[in-house]
């Protein structure tokens, strides 16, 4: 049967990936929750900073809006859930997390927890360590990091699966010391992706676009589930990464191409031509490439723009995005051909 934390949890999750928005070189916290939810417009109209009140969309999409607070202020949160008597230094399944001094920092939702971990959809953060968030992502943290204050739960009304000891046998709770689903939901269905993973040990010549693509997952996804990877170019033969142990084995089209790249297609805009990405070049399709690396997830290279001039802002971005196209060597050089353009403009 489906509970509320197992909504919480669907509902969560089903935004990982999402993208906040991105101006004057920077990620700038315009997103699309704060208008959904009533009193709140303010947040994204002042581009402020988001976790709290992502947490606060989700409560009321998966109609629970009553046990959670309701505020963009990670402090507030932790003196709501204090003052209902629900703060615990122990996780549980569809608690809010709170980071930082006096859990003021950060906040999230758990979706899944062990002894050693806990595993959280967060928004308004990041896999690369940056303090710039930018959206939605599947984190795997470690509970007893200083960082990691404590826990609010929710008072749902199927009770709550928590790893707090002192709930052991208490009305309104269900104590396990690992759990990837609120107690009583439904066996059937999708589960979290903590729950079905397995390590494989990075090979040479292997990059993690390769990886995802064996996994059939995205780069994303592997970033989420791998905390300690902090630039998605930089991994080396014999790293531990951590994949979905079962997912549906990607289709032909999802499988990185040979090297030799191909030409672009009718549905996408037609390659301009090498001579406009070379040291000096200045026009719009630099602009142009450059901001289609934003929308793909390569803004990072970026410390501003994308803008008309060539850099070598341009060039590490496209050499990042063809080695996560699973290729190397000149076809992975940071210089745009009429492939990476055509898989870029999609």
């Amino acid at each position: 049967m489906s509970t509320q934390a197992a909504k919480v949890q669907s509902i969560a999750k089903a935004e990982i990936g999402y993208k906040e928005g991105y101006s004057n070189g920077h990620w700038n916290n315009k997103e699309k929750y704060a208008a959904e939810v009533p009193t709140m417009a303010w947040v994204s109209a002042g581009g402020y900073p988001w976790c709290a009140l992502f947490v606060s969309w989700v409560a009321l999409k998966a109609g629970v809006a009553d046990l959670y607070p309701r505020s963009a202020s990670c402090p507030y949160g932790v003196s709501w859930f204090r003052g209902k008597g629900r703060f615990s230094e122990y996780p549980a399944i569809g608690a809010q997390v709170f980071y930082g001094s006096g859990g003021g920092t950060h906040t999230g939702i758990v979706v899944a927890y062990d002894p050693t971990t806990i595993t959280t959809v967060e928004g308004n953060t990041n896999t690369s360590g940056s303090p710039e968030g930018d959206g939605v992502y599947l984190r795997k943290r470690n509970r007893r990091d200083a960082n990691t204050y404590g826990y609010g739960y929710p008072k749902f009304a199927e009770g709550i699966t928590t790893a707090d000891p002192s709930k052991k046998g208490k009305s309104g709770f269900t104590y396990k010391a690992s759990a990837t689903a609120p107690a009583g939901a439904s066996s059937t269905g999708s589960t979290s992706t903590a729950s079905k993973t397995k390590t494989v040990t990075v090979k040479a010549g292997q990059t993690l676009g390769v990886i995802a693509a064996s996994a059939g997952v995205s780069i994303a996804t592997i970033l989420g589930l791998n905390p300690g990877i902090k630039d998605a170019d930089v991994i080396h033969p014999g790293d531990k990464v951590t994949v979905p142990a079962a997912t549906p084995k990607p289709t032909a089209t999802a499988k990185p191409k040979p090297s030799t790249p191909s030409s672009s297609t009718a549905s996408t805009p037609k390659f301009p031509g090498a001579k406009y990405f070379k040291a000096g070049a200045s026009n719009a399709y630099v602009t142009q490439l450059g901001k289609a690396l934003v929308k793909k997830g390569y803004g990072r290279f970026y410390s501003v723009g994308p803008g008309p001039t060539w850099s070598n802002s341009d060039r590490s971005a496209v050499k990042a995005f063809q080695k996560a196209q699973g290729w190397s060597g000149s076809d992975a050089d940071g210089y745009p051909g009429s492939e990476t353009w055509a898989r870029l403009m999609k």
